[in-house]
């Protein structure tokens, strides 16, 4: 019998690739911003807003839908290749469709703009998508694979980018070395996965598998009434330069929230594995002892986004876009919402097989966010602020309706709020105090913003010590094991 990977390690292995993620757009964005300007930057980020909306139809849920539906079958090679010749398939199927349709329509609506050139080098990613194919090395949990080989394509992008991009008018380039980034990550994975997997035409299905894909797109893309919805409504009821500002404090939150998201994303093989064999007890002992660990983590991180949201811009885009601080501190409010609901939809609705009922609550609460955007552009009080407001509001509201469901009609035994969770939350809002009390002594930006993480940090430590909190003692342990195993 294969020996399963340690969850431990593949929880490292996607920290660190996360970290590295985290270290690129704080070195890289503040060049990017600084260099284009929010006129230059917005037309790329309007234009790949509109190409997101496509892109959503060309993958089709299958990344979701593969990883849970292949970590229930990986024991079994035969399967895994009828599945997996399935999946590409109906892959090829959604990129031509949605590359001919995205063409049209970029045609017809933006021929005579600024910004059709780059919509027409963002087609190249629709057709690149036939080649994306990292769910299967999720399912087989390869992360080792997987940070090696994002860490070398990522060193390339960046020296690339301080080589071509000097000037604000060079975000065509800009754009160019996102999009050739993403095609090279896509032709590595595959080329390292077919190794391993080969094409099977022999019980090839397509039909079964296209209701679920489509609930998987409804649930899995809910950018589209959200996030998306508030780019897009920005950059046609506003101005290019408002989607810049958005995209800016939506990156920075997004930065933190990857890493945050890797002990979800991680943890999501194991557990459909469990559920799928009815191994009840486990999963939710899984379930809540990752809980806990995300929320260690979860709540500093949110609260110590919120404190340092106007040093933060200023670091990361300067003083153009110090307008985007008060926008920085709701997204990092936000940020909470998006944790708890990854959790609610991830590990236990989509888990369980309950995507039906996730794409109505989404749809609901997005059309609420749509709503209340339509409410803010008709008092003329829309701004990048109040966009992501409304979006929070919604995604509080889809938080609210997900835990009812699994509480009262899942009947699943998982607690959100009670005290071994909800306590990490008290315990960061300490920062608040500490931050006034720091910027009593500290005037210049870039000292405040250093120390005040730094204090924070070493005040949250020592909470977690004197309370002997047991995430911390069991990520204490883990370390004291490996050291102990190198020194031997």
């Amino acid at each position: 019998m294969t020996q399963k990977p340690s969850l431990v390690k593949n929880i490292i292995y996607k920290i660190l690739l996360n970290v590295f993620n985290l270290i690129i757009p704080i070195l890289v964005g503040p060049y990017v911003y600084r260099t284009l300007g929010a006129h230059s930057i917005g037309k790329v980020q309007l234009s790949e807003t509109i190409f997101n909306y496509f892109f959503i139809f060309a993958v089709f849920g299958v990344y979701q839908y593969g990883l849970r539906e292949m970590s229930r079958i990986k024991g079994d090679p035969v399967k895994v290749n009828q599945f997996f010749t399935s999946m590409l398939t109906i892959s090829i199927g959604t990129s031509i469709i949605s590359f001919l349709v995205y063409l049209l329509f970029s045609f017809i609506g933006y021929r005579d703009d600024a910004i059709f050139p780059i919509l027409m080098l963002y087609s190249i990613n629709l057709i690149g998508n036939i080649l994306y194919i990292e769910w299967v090395n999720e399912a087989k949990e390869k992360y080792d694979f997987i940070t090696i080989k994002t860490v070398l394509i990522k060193i390339v992008y960046i020296i690339l980018l301080f080589s071509l991009v000097k000037t604000s008018n060079d975000y065509f380039e800009y754009a160019s070395l996102l999009i050739l980034t993403t095609v090279l990550n896509n032709i590595v994975s595959f080329i390292y996965i077919k190794r391993e997997i080969k094409l099977d035409f022999s019980n090839i299905s397509i039909k079964k598998h296209i209701r679920p894909l489509l609930l998987v797109v409804f649930f899995s893309n809910a950018n589209i009434l959200y996030n998306q919805l508030d780019r897009f409504m920005l950059g046609e009821f506003v101005n290019e330069a408002s989607v810049s500002f958005y995209v800016m404090a939506q990156q920075i939150m997004g930065i933190i929230n990857t890493l945050m998201l890797s002990i979800i994303q991680v943890t999501i093989p194991r557990l459909s594995y469990l559920s799928g064999n009815d191994d009840e007890d486990s999963y939710l002992i899984l379930l809540n002892n990752i809980s806990k660990v995300y929320f260690a983590f979860l709540f500093p991180a949110s609260i110590g986004l919120l404190i340092v949201s106007d040093t933060g811009i200023l670091l990361y885009g300067g003083k153009e876009f110090i307008g985007a601080q008060t926008t920085l501190a709701v997204f990092a409010i936000y940020m909470i919402s998006i944790g708890i609901e990854s959790i609610l939809s991830n590990q236990v609705i989509y888990v369980k097989q309950k995507e039906n009922i996730l794409v109505r609550l989404v749809f609901i609460c997005g059309l609420i966010n749509l709503i209340l955007n339509t409410v803010m552009i008709q008092l003329d009080r829309f701004t990048p602020t109040t966009a992501i407001i409304t979006t929070a509001v919604a995604n509080f509201l889809l938080v609210a309706f997900e835990y009812i469901y699994i509480r009262k009609y899942l009947k699943i035994n998982f607690s959100l709020f009670n005290f071994s969770k909800i306590k990490y939350l008290f315990y960061s809002l300490v920062f608040i105090p500490i931050s006034f009390l720091l910027r009593s002594f500290i005037s210049h930006y870039i000292i405040l913003f250093i120390v005040t993480i730094a204090v924070c940090i070493v005040v949250y430590g020592a909470i977690l010590f004197i309370t002997k909190d047991e995430v911390s003692s069991m990520f204490l342990n883990k370390i004291k094991a490996q050291i102990s195993k190198f020194t031997k």
